[in-house]
């Protein structure tokens, strides 16, 4: 079992979440990484071993709460318990809202939205425990919706909304919730919006727990706190 601070990552890939993994890993934390890809996990605890970061991962989907849950358990167990949270997941599809079905909107808002929650629910005791944080991906989206992305915008727009309710509802039990809001497109070649930049405001987001969120746009920054 690690004796570290500890981060678990739920939708590990080799973009933001690997950046974040990297971010934590470097100030001390052992990462634990979740996906539902066997072979993507074993890749991205190779890249973090050759840094030297401590890791762990277990498959898992996070649009299936049961398989989401025992794959936490499982982290759970080799890591000690998580100081922070970060709930990456979302189903990045273009599609026209009026293509849309109850039933996928219904699928695809389990996993934007509705396992972030039962993934706070699951891991709620050791953030209580370790007066840890709860951090989520957030989108542009939230704020000007697209009908072109029409699933995506109705879940962006809701885990803005969670993020704000657990904000207020558990910071007096000394658990620290923050959205990151990433307006724009994630490019490694960008100045302002590449991995390794969001990455460092995932940690500002950690480290300052009066910010409910951070808009983060090409042309500025904002905080919002509560």
């Amino acid at each position: 079992m690690s004796t570290k601070k500890s981060i678990l990552i739920v939708s590990a890939g080799s973009g933001l979440s690997l950046s974040v993994a990297e971010q934590f890993g470097n100030e001390g934390f052992a990462v634990g990484l979740i996906s539902r890809n066997p072979e993507k996990l074993k890749n991205l605890k190779e890249y973090l071993d050759a840094k030297g970061i401590e890791s762990y991962t277990a498959a898992g989907d996070a649009g299936n709460a049961e398989d989401l849950t025992n794959a936490i358990q499982t982290l759970g167990e080799y890591l000690g318990g998580f100081d922070v949270v970060h709930y990456n997941a979302a189903v990045v599809k273009a599609q026209d809202i009026l293509a849309e079905s109850s039933e996928s909107l219904t699928k695809e808002f389990t996993v934007n939205v509705a396992n972030a929650l039962h993934t706070l629910q699951i891991t709620y005791s050791d953030l209580k425990q370790k007066q840890g944080a709860l951090l989520l991906t957030g989108g542009g989206l939230a704020l000007t919706p697209s009908a072109d992305y029409g699933s995506l915008s109705i879940g962006k727009a809701a885990l803005r909304s969670l993020a704000y309710q657990l904000h207020s509802r558990l910071k007096i039990e000394n658990i620290h919730v923050g959205l990151l809001t990433v307006d724009g497109l994630i490019d490694p070649a960008s100045k302002t919006h590449s991995p390794e930049e969001l990455a460092k405001l995932f940690y500002a987001l950690y480290l300052d727990r009066s910010i409910v969120e951070i808009h983060h746009a090409a042309e500025s920054t904002h905080y919002k706190s509560l």
